[in-house]
């Protein structure tokens, strides 16, 4: 993360009035770590019958969520909330600062992850000591070298082509059909590259950059989200260049005629979504454990997966990202290649593409 950004944090607060708060206010010890028992966390549970969470998923996909996790724990009553936007993320991390927040579960935002720890505004639950001794059923995998943090969802980057106008036998089997001459002119790319940047595990920086540039000299038509799937679907390019599963497949379950289909190339780019954690300041803390356990579990997952298949972790039987990734190399954007991420699209966007920024729009 950049200097710039507490300071940016900073500024942004004072502007708008807020008086910051030491940490202390959380009363949290810098070295505490807190392992409990399945029937502590139960107990506890029933004690504080409710909840609050403000979690990350789409704003309409939360109601089914709390009705699936209220079924399954009817003694919790489960508020929500949802922080769209960087702007209210922002504000939602200076009210936990500052002790005011009501909230028991959070997802954090990349944009600004160190400041939560900074912060300390996280409560100090040890998700891994507790997933190790069976306390909680969450796959070890899920859980952010910090122990505090579980990423419950997971983005990854497909090719799609649209059937109508590519035939069989010419569709695209990997990378490779983006600097292939065949596809000149013909395929789309997003100037916000993040499913380019998650291939640097498997390939470095070098590998990677020269990739980049090697796509846009094969004549890449430059393009923002779901914009190009619409040009797509209507036959304007005939592939997309690196898309989301989750996107492409809500296309796709919307209409089932729409005349695209996805390749999952090899090595397979992705990276860990949905972070959550719970927040010092929680009042429900015990409950905040349980809502995490469900949303880590298959049951969870499958929920998550009804509403928007391809958001479910890859590290979770049965999802959509666990099937395609079967059988092919994953290149999986963890800890150490997200603290560079932000980077590596600068440099994608400027040094391979000459753009001003990331995610620039050309004119066309």
């Amino acid at each position: 993360m950049s200097a710039k950004k507490p300071m940016f944090l900073l500024v942004l607060g004072l502007s708008l009035g807020w008086v910051f708060q030491p940490v202390d206010v959380l009363g949290q010890a810098k070295e505490e770590k807190i392992a409990l028992t399945k029937a502590q966390i139960m107990e506890g549970a029933k004690k504080e019958g409710k909840l609050a969470v403000s979690p990350g998923f789409d704003d309409s996909a939360i109601p089914t969520i709390v009705k699936a996790f209220e079924k399954k724990y009817p003694f919790i009553k489960v508020s929500s909330s949802f922080a769209e936007g960087i702007p209210a993320l922002q504000r939602q991390l200076f009210d936990m600062s500052a002790g005011r927040a009501n909230l028991d579960v959070f997802n954090s935002n990349i944009s600004f992850w160190s400041e939560y720890f900074k912060q300390n505004v996280i409560k100090k639950f040890d998700f891994k000591a507790m997933a190790k001794a069976g306390q909680l059923n969450i796959p070890l995998e899920m859980i952010d070298d910090t122990g505090m943090v579980v990423w419950l969802g997971t983005n990854t980057g497909v090719l799609v082509y649209n059937t109508k106008v590519v035939a069989p036998d010419k569709a695209p089997k990997g990378w490779d059909a983006c600097v292939d001459s065949e596809w000149k002119g013909k395929f789309s790319v997003d100037t916000k590259p993040n499913v380019f940047a998650w291939l640097v595990t498997s390939w470095g920086d070098e590998k990677l950059l020269s990739f980049a540039r090697r796509v846009k000299e094969n004549g890449a038509l430059w393009g923002r989200g779901n914009q190009r799937l619409v040009a797509l679907a209507q036959g304007e390019t005939q592939m997309l260049c690196g898309n989301y599963i989750h996107s492409t497949q809500r296309m796709i379950r919307n209409d089932p005629t729409t005349p695209i289909k996805m390749v999952v190339p090899n090595p397979f780019p992705m990276s860990f979504h949905e972070p959550e954690a719970i927040y010092a300041g929680a009042k429900n803390p015990h409950a905040a454990l349980l809502w995490i356990e469900y949303l880590a579990s298959k049951e969870g997952q499958e929920v998550t997966e009804s509403i928007e298949p391809g958001r479910g972790s890859f590290l979770v039987e049965g999802t959509m990202a666990y099937k395609m990734a079967k059988g092919v190399n994953v290149s999986l954007c963890g800890a150490d290649c997200r603290d560079k991420e932000d980077k590596l699209m600068h440099r994608i966007a400027t040094e391979a593409w000459g753009f001003p920024k990331v995610g620039y729009e050309p004119k066309k």
